[in-house]
C-alpha cells in the first residue's frame, strides 16, 4: 500500500503522518472517520524551535520541558482521522479543544452526523488568538458533477492508524530533540558559511543577517 513509503523530511521526523492544515478562504469538504466517543486528546508542548514543533507530554513530573517551563503547560490537541475525498486519502486532524467544540455545535445545529455524511470545514482567521471554524453540509451539486465518492472498503481496511498521534514522546525522545537541535545551532555558529554572492564567510565575519545560528532553544 501506499503508505508503507514516507516522502518529505517533516513527514518522516512526525511519524509520517498526512495532518490537515486548514486556511482561511480554502474550505475543505471532508467525511469524518473518528467522532464522538472515537475522539481522542493529548497534551502538547509547541517549539518552533524544534522538530518536531509539536511534542506529545509525557506528564509535567517527568517532562523536560515542563520542568524547563513550569508555567508554561501544554495545551490538550484532540486528533482525529477524516476522509479527503479529493485526494483519495485518510488524512489526520489536530485541533484545540475549543475549535472541536464549535464544530460539534454546528453539527447539533444542522443535525449533521459527520461521519455518514461530507461536510465542508471552514476557517476564519490566521493566528492562534483569532482562529476558528465552522461547518456546513455539504450538498453536491449533480449538474456540475462535483458528487463525491465515499471511501472504499479496501481504503478503510488500510485506515492509517492513529495510536502513534497520540502516545507521548519519552522523556529520552523529548531530550534528544532538544540535543539535536542544540547540535545543529552550534554547528552553524562555529562553521564557515557561503554567502549569497557565493563568497565563503567565516564565522567571525557573519552579518547580522545569518539568523539560524542565533535562534533561542526552549530553555
Amino acid at each position: 500500500m501506499s503508505n508503507t513509503v514516507v516522502r518529505g523530511l517533516g513527514a518522516i521526523l512526525s511519524g509520517g503522518a498526512d495532518f490537515i492544515t486548514f486556511q482561511e478562504g480554502n474550505p475543505m469538504t471532508l467525511l469524518f472517520i473518528d467522532w464522538f466517543e472515537n475522539l481522542l486528546g493529548i497534551r502538547e508542548h509547541f517549539e518552533a524551535t524544534l522538530n518536531p514543533k509539536y511534542v506529545r507530554c509525557p506528564g509535567k513530573n517527568i517532562c523536560p520541558l515542563c520542568k524547563a517551563n513550569p508555567s508554561k503547560y501544554p495545551a490538550l490537541r484532540i486528533k482525529f482521522r477524516v476522509y479527503d475525498a479529493v485526494e483519495n486519502k485518510i488524512k489526520f486532524v489536530s485541533l484545540a479543544k475549543t475549535h472541536v467544540q464549535k464544530l460539534n455545535c454546528d453539527f447539533i445545529q444542522h443535525e449533521i452526523d459527520p461521519t455518514k455524511n461530507f461536510v465542508t470545514i471552514y476557517r476564519t482567521g490566521k493566528g492562534a488568538s483569532d482562529t476558528s471554524y465552522s461547518a456546513r453540509r455539504y450538498v453536491a451539486n449533480l449538474e456540475a458533477n462535483n458528487s463525491l465518492d465515499y471511501p472504499s472498503q479496501e481504503l478503510l481496511d488500510n485506515i492509517p492508524d492513529i495510536t502513534p498521534q497520540v502516545t507521548p514522546h519519552s522523556p529520552d525522545e523529548i531530550t534528544a530533540f532538544v540535543q539535536a537541535m542544540a547540535g545543529v545551532t552550534q554547528f552553524y555558529t562555529n562553521s564557515d558559511i557561503r554567502s549569497p554572492q557565493g563568497r565563503h564567510v567565516p564565522s567571525y565575519e557573519k552579518q547580522q543577517g545569518t539568523q539560524t545560528a542565533h535562534r533561542k532553544l526552549p530553555f
